[in-house]
């Protein structure tokens, strides 16, 4: 167990930096960038469930990951170097720490549903993306979010993502839990503000999936 936490604290920390070096190196829009990185680090916790059957060191590793997050948001030597994928974007956003807690939470809900944790870290993982980046190119209808602003289409591209995801998920099967899935997850991306939706998604995602496959919670 300490050498998959070890390995899984350096790939994160590896994947973070790595991204920002790609974006410096080939010019990426801060948009993109962020993106590279929050669909990098989303894949590499699929396997929690795999190394892990206890949430403490889930939560533990979360925490590792929040205090290097913090390092490169406060140290302008490491923000300039690995922060690019994180901070390269002018909107104020805690998203980096409501990812991690978002995933550990979802981790802690789920009890060990593996396909109910997937779900929501792939809703999370390619949702989230898609939303922001269809919403960019072809968000026509705006709404505002606190100070986040968002658009109809972008919604309506997580809702579409989430759905497919939940839908290939082995376990994860039946028209209404994906629906509610679907739904519950693009309510919480929708709504919530300066990066919070991070933390949001997942965690709704895994009480939908439990609520109706009948789990209890």
């Amino acid at each position: 167990m300490i050498v998959a936490f070890v390995a899984l604290a350096a790939i994160f920390a590896l994947l973070v930096g790595g991204c920002s070096l790609l974006a410096l190196r080939f010019r990426w829009e801060p948009e993109v960038a962020r993106k590279a990185s929050h669909v990098a680090t989303g894949l590499a916790c699929l396997p929690l469930p795999l190394l892990f059957a206890d949430p403490a060191p889930v939560f533990a590793l979360a925490g590792v990951a929040a205090i290097g997050l913090l390092a490169i948001r406060v140290v302008p030597a490491l923000r300039a170097r690995f922060g690019v994928a994180l901070h390269g974007v002018s909107r104020v956003s805690v998203g980096e720490f409501a990812f991690v807690a978002g995933v550990a939470v979802a981790f802690a809900v789920a009890h060990g549903d593996v396909a109910a944790y997937t779900a929501a870290i792939l809703a999370l993982t390619f949702g989230d993306a898609a939303a922001a980046l269809v919403g960019r190119r072809f968000g026509r209808h705006r709404y505002t979010v606190g100070r986040a602003r968002k658009s109809v289409e972008g919604s309506c591209a997580f809702f579409a993502v989430a759905a497919i995801v939940c839908a290939l998920v082995p376990g994860a099967t039946g028209f209404a839990a994906v629906a509610a899935f679907a739904l519950a997850t693009t309510l919480a991306e929708a709504f919530g503000a300066d990066g919070l939706d991070n933390a949001a998604i997942p965690i709704a995602g895994v009480f939908a999936l439990r609520l109706f496959a009948g789990a209890p919670l």
